[in-house]
């Protein structure tokens, strides 16, 4: 039963992630930077400590996010399935339990989710985009200024006390 509810809440993470994203960014578009499905999948990534787990997760949440907003259907699952390996290649090198690394992790997952979604544009949507170093740095810092209370809200939803 505990098992059921553990997974009950996750999926509820999802959802209530990728819906506050959409809306977030319909009515306020510069809360565009804050990418809190991004969140999502480093901290199931990070809370699972799970390969394939990291895979589904990634591609459910890109193809909910996708299916939601005005982005083409595909580029959202595979940039989430991508940061979450590289988070998850990170989680096993480094102690991510601590608030730094944490930060760190949030801070370059978020740039680096941006950059590649800029190159799945320009390549495959053959767009011209301009990076913008400052709005990307903001973005970064805002991601993981507003994932680090994410990520300790989530620990006491999902994870049980004796954990």
């Amino acid at each position: 039963m505990v098992n059921f509810l553990r997974s009950l809440s996750v999926l509820v993470i999802i959802m209530l992630m990728v819906t506050l994203q959409v809306v977030l960014t319909r009515y306020f578009p510069r809360l565009g930077m804050l990418d809190l499905p991004l969140i999502a999948v480093i901290y199931l990534t990070i809370a699972k400590e799970n390969l394939l787990w990291t895979i589904f997760s990634g591609s459910a949440i890109g193809f909910l996010q996708d299916s939601l907003s005005l982005s083409a259907l595909g580029m959202n699952g595979f940039t989430k399935i991508s940061i979450g390996c590289l988070a998850y290649l990170a989680n096993s090198i480094f102690a991510v339990d601590r608030v730094l690394t944490r930060f760190g992790l949030l801070f370059l997952s978020s740039i680096l989710a941006t950059l590649l979604f800029l190159l799945l544009r320009i390549m495959f949507l053959n767009r011209n985009e301009v990076i913008d170093g400052q709005r990307l740095l903001l973005s970064g810092a805002v991601n993981a200024l507003v994932g680090l209370p994410l990520f300790y809200l989530f620990d006491k939803i999902v994870k049980s006390p004796n954990e």
